[in-house]
């Protein structure tokens, strides 16, 4: 039976089509040569609208230039409303807006007209009010939009693809700009009766009912927030086995680590946040820092108790907020473990999500909430006893994502005027940086409790941009992989704030460091597979591992045959637009001895549109594809178990914890070389004894085929070099263990460097 079968769903006709896309704003994309700015200074451009800053300077919006376009500047896509004339003007200033603005010399102002459905790109010379050459292109489409949609509109980079990313996020109206909204509105069991209609595109052919599969979705983000973590008990006994050695001998272990997050698993957790915090909490203490973790209370957790509370100023209003704690032991020395302290007011528990209610759309007074957790955790330290003491004045703040943005700034304009932390440090980690903590129509000043220059920092455009802030003012800054790190200082990956990151990075302020995997991800430990094993007899635990997954999601069980695995959520991100492209040629036997010998595991949520691809190609395809509209963290596991290659075709990843996993189970990765996937796949073109997976230089059907053929020509008819490179793969190191050496280097770093001081 196939996949679908086996489950026993109903199969019914669905009316197919070009896939859909809502209607985008006008937008306008401002450009002017200017090679008059210095070190330091960018351009500005205002106007008559929100979206330019109503003319006020400080809220104008900045452009971005590279070595090779300079002295072109250029804005990300603007949203302006079409059908009026909008007046702009450029001035180039210091990026801190600290000096004069030096305005463009010419009577009047620029004009330009949005037009519907198109982008609009106005391009001009510093200074000349003639000749600005106005072009107009047609609106790029949501994320999620299929290849089939676009035309011929195919981005031939990650560079590209991330730029796209950036204009979709910049779009989306205000209350969804915040948050990742790729799993809020899931596709689940539809009630309403087939169409008749039927139509000659693939998705028109026979698709099985929907039906929910796996786990409960609602609320998360990412899959990864359904890992369950390895328990202290299970690290310890697994690492007893492992013989590696510190790399680095820390210096600053009697230095206290505060870690500010809004989420840390298990106790609250939506994506890859919750389970890096978490890993924070326990690597830190394990490595012998008395170690705090300070989240919100979003709920009533086991075993916690009240240890104080303390008033403080948001909006113009005094707020008191409450402190509870439950320490957790890390080890077999229970004296070594992280006091977790649990921020509580009225706003921040909700029936909804942690973020977003049931429409995702974000809470409205999130700002408000987060700004609240930011002053609580800076207080803590100086004012709650735990185990008889308080942590002091000597502490490092990690303080991570937009979230806790507000830490750097609070302590640049707060604390460090007032000699109070005049010895700690903040380090700021940005796990994503599309998502920023923006908000309109502050008034910063009042707002958060500052003076006119420490809301210059943190405001931008028309908004407050809490990443902006906390960029400018924080000790350091850490991306979660060293190739994102190079990423987010370009236009392409930026989001606007590559400057800011820029110049942090000239300051030899920025760093990044490759996140850890949990220990749970051990073929040699893992209860969810069919069978144990290790680098010494992965041959036969694969194998075994392979017949039962076959078995289980109702594939033919053929132990010849090349499988490869995808699981991800179904977004234009991840990917699935083109994976789906390939399937048809996957799966026909053209007589090359490649094609035709696969069998591919799609499983994954998201968008309706992927979710019903999923569908057609199971069912095109029965005993050879499943495609598993849904998530089992069970199925991820045996996934990596029994699978010989692992898709995973993102157009952008931060990090990317599946690649590591894959290895790690010697399933070989298959990523596109962005982000994370570049730092921890080692591509075949370093050798069958070196490489440990497959790059795809670019996003795009022809180049999937190609690197996909190559995998799996190996696997078939190579298969003394494929094992080879099994085996490098499986002897990857990847935990936790490996990561804290380079941030026990960061922190070592960032206390020997003197403080920011604005």
């Amino acid at each position: 039976k196939c996949c679908a079968q086996a489950r026993g769903g109903r199969w019914r006709k669905r009316h197919g089509g070009t896939l859909s896309h809502p209607a985008m704003p006008a937008s306008v994309r401002f450009q002017v040569d200017c090679s008059l700015t210095k070190e330091g200074e960018i351009v500005f451009v205002t106007g008559g609208h929100d979206s330019l800053g109503s003319w006020d300077p400080a809220k104008a919006v900045p452009l971005a230039t590279t070595a090779a376009s300079f002295p072109q500047w250029s804005s990300e896509p603007l949203a302006l409303p079409t059908g009026q004339v909008v007046e702009y003007k450029y001035f180039f200033q210091r990026s801190n807006h600290v000096g004069d603005a030096k305005w463009e010399q010419f009577p009047g102002n620029r004009k330009v007209s949005p037009e519907s459905n198109a982008i609009v790109t106005a391009t001009s010379t510093w200074s000349k009010s003639e000749g600005t050459k106005v072009v107009s292109e047609p609106q790029l489409p949501l994320e999620g939009t299929s290849a089939e949609d676009e035309g011929d509109a195919e981005p031939k980079t990650p560079a590209a693809d991330a730029g796209r990313l950036a204009q979709t996020i910049d779009l989306r109206e205000a209350r969804r700009k915040n948050f990742s909204q790729s799993l809020l509105a899931l596709d689940i069991d539809a009630e309403e009766e087939p169409s008749p209609k039927k139509s000659e595109t693939p998705a028109a052919a026979e698709l099985p009912t929907p039906m929910r599969r796996g786990v409960p979705l609602q609320h998360i983000s990412s899959f990864s927030a359904l890992t369950e973590m390895a328990a202290a008990a299970e690290k310890e006994e697994v690492r007893k086995t492992r013989t590696r050695k510190s790399s680095y001998e820390p210096h600053n272990i009697n230095v206290p680590v505060v870690i500010v997050t809004s989420e840390i698993a298990p106790y609250s957790k939506t994506g890859g946040l919750g389970l890096v915090a978490a890993s924070y909490s326990y690597e830190f203490a394990r490595k012998g820092h008395r170690t705090m973790a300070v989240s919100p209370k979003y709920k009533h957790f086991d075993k916690i108790s009240y240890v104080g509370e303390t008033k403080v100023v948001v909006n113009g209003q005094e707020e008191v907020v409450k402190y509870w704690h439950r320490f957790d032991a890390c080890g077999e020395d229970d004296s070594l473990g992280c006091d977790h302290l649990f921020v509580d007011h009225p706003s921040i528990q909700r029936e909804g999500g942690l973020y977003n209610g049931d429409d995702g759309r974000e809470y409205s007074d999130n700002l408000f909430r987060f700004t609240l957790l930011s002053l609580a955790a800076m207080e803590a330290p100086l004012i709650i006893k735990l185990n008889g003491s308080t942590y002091g004045d000597k502490v490092l703040f990690l303080a991570n994502d937009w979230q806790a943005g507000l830490v750097p700034l609070y302590m640049c304009y707060k604390y460090r005027p007032n000699n109070c932390y005049a010895q700690s440090r903040v380090i700021y980690v940005i796990h994503n940086l599309g998502y920023q903590g923006q908000y309109p129509h502050v008034k910063a000043s009042h707002f958060f409790g500052i003076d006119s220059k420490a809301a210059a920092d943190v405001e931008f455009g028309n908004c407050v941009n809490l990443s902006k802030g906390a960029l400018i003012c924080a000790d350091r800054v850490l991306a979660v992989s060293p190739n994102y790190t190079k990423e987010i200082q370009t236009a392409a990956g930026g989001f606007r704030l590559e400057s800011y990151v820029r110049a942090k990075g000239d300051a030899l302020r920025l760093g990044g460091i490759l996140n850890g995997i949990d220990d749970c991800w051990n073929p040699e430990t893992d209860a969810k597979i069919a069978r144990r094993y290790s680098v010494e007899n992965f041959e036969a635990g694969k194998a075994a591992n392979k017949v039962e997954l076959q078995k289980q999601l109702g594939l033919n069980q053929d132990d010849g045959c090349v499988l490869i695995g995808f699981v991800g959520r179904l977004t234009w991100q991840k990917g699935v637009d083109v994976m789906v492209q390939i399937v048809s040629w996957l799966m026909e036997d053209t007589g090359n001895g490649v094609t035709g010998r696969a069998q591919l595991i799609m499983m994954g949520n998201g968008e309706k549109q992927y979710a019903d691809a999923l569908r057609w190609a199971e069912g095109a395809h029965p005993g050879r594809v499943c495609g598993y509209v849904g998530f089992d963290p069970k199925i991820e596991h045996q996934m990596m178990g029994g699978c010989d290659l692992f898709l995973m075709p993102s157009r952008y990843e931060p990090c990317g914890l599946p690649q590591m996993y894959s290895q790690r189970y010697g399933t070989l990765p298959i990523v596109t070389a962005t982000g994370g996937l570049v730092d921890s796949v080692k591509d075949v073109s370093q050798g069958t004894d070196k490489g440990t997976g497959f790059h795809m230089s670019h996003l795009a059907p022809d180049k999937m085929r190609e690197i996909v053929y190559k995998a799996a020509e190996l696997y078939l008819k190579f298969p003394a070099e494929f094992k080879q490179m099994q085996r490098t793969a499986m002897l990857q190191d990847f935990y936790w263990p490996q990561a804290m050496d380079e941030y026990e280097k960061a922190i070592d770093q960032t206390l020997y460097d003197p403080p920011i001081v604005r």
